[in-house]
């Protein structure tokens, strides 16, 4: 049912390479702290693009992925994958760097299956770590050089890939770290619960359904969500599945009844009451706002 629909009405990745009059003939585009001023995108998106960043300065402005918080301070490196629906929730001034790319980037290489080898570009991974400052050093030292051949063909997927086997290590580095074992456990149920919840939200929107299939009670659930998340359970799906809606309404002409049979709510007046509930407006007050 929902391949019927284009969600492509609005791009984020080629917005902002048309914004930046960047190369349309590249499947890349950099970003800095100046791209997204004039941008005025304050509302959730969906991805479809791949983008790995480094935040070199910042107090912590909030970006959300689904319905996870992250505040995004120095040192911090952040990645995000196709499908996802994100959104800043302020100005986001800090200095960084930023590539976006999509798989036909690696179109010469023999095989672009290491893509998908990446947890952190996928729902449940770990979208934002915080670096040291010799990772932020190695990291920084192929955005440079990324500057420097952005407009060399042969070379860009060379340098990008090297980002993401470095951003990998760093990642593969701090899951290895020694940690106590009851928070570890907890690290894996809400990584387990936001994948879960990304593939069976549309059909599943109560909490005794994640808790099944992670062997646990949804009172434990919601108490582990609650002590790592800030929210529970429920809360969590209520939200992600209106960051799915918000998207929806902005980024396609998708008509209220076919994004409330998307949702997998019963009826356009269910959708519009669960709505307006959590947004404060009704889907087209959203939608025309």
């Amino acid at each position: 049912m929902q391949k019927k629909f284009n969600l492509k009405s609005f791009n984020l990745f080629e917005f902002l390479k048309h914004q930046n009059a960047h190369n349309f003939n590249l499947p890349f585009f950099l970003a800095d702290r100046h791209t997204y001023q004039n941008a005025h995108v304050s509302f959730p998106f969906r991805t479809f693009a791949y983008g790995l960043g480094i935040t070199y300065t910042g107090k912590g402005e909030v970006f959300k992925i689904g319905s996870t918080d992250y505040s995004l301070k120095a040192r911090c490196l952040t990645t995000v994958g196709p499908g996802m629906v994100c959104q800043w929730t302020g100005n986001y001034t800090a200095e960084h760097d930023t590539v976006y790319f999509t798989e036909e980037l690696f179109g010469g290489m023999k095989s672009k299956s290491f893509l998908h080898s990446l947890h952190f570009f996928f729902h449940g991974g770990n979208h934002v770590i915080e670096l040291t400052d010799e990772q932020v050093k190695k990291i920084r030292s192929l955005f440079d050089l990324l500057k420097v051949l952005k407009d060399d063909e042969d070379a860009i997927p060379g340098i990008v890939h090297s980002l993401l086997m470095l951003a990998n290590s760093f990642h593969s580095a701090q899951c290895h770290k020694p940690k106590n074992a009851s928070v570890s456990r907890k690290e894996e149920i809400v990584h387990q619960f936001r994948k879960l919840v990304a593939e069976h939200f549309a059909e599943h929107k109560e909490v005794a359904y994640y808790a099944t299939h992670l062997n646990i009670t949804p009172k434990y659930l919601s108490e582990v969500l609650q002590a790592e998340l800030g929210k529970s359970a429920k809360v969590f799906i209520d939200e992600f599945v209106m960051m799915e809606a918000r998207s929806l309404l902005k980024q396609t002409s998708m008509s209220i009844q076919e994004i409330c049979h998307w949702l997998g709510f019963e009826d356009a007046s269910h959708f519009t009451k669960s709505f307006k509930k959590l947004v404060k407006y009704t889907p087209t007050e959203y939608r025309k706002g």
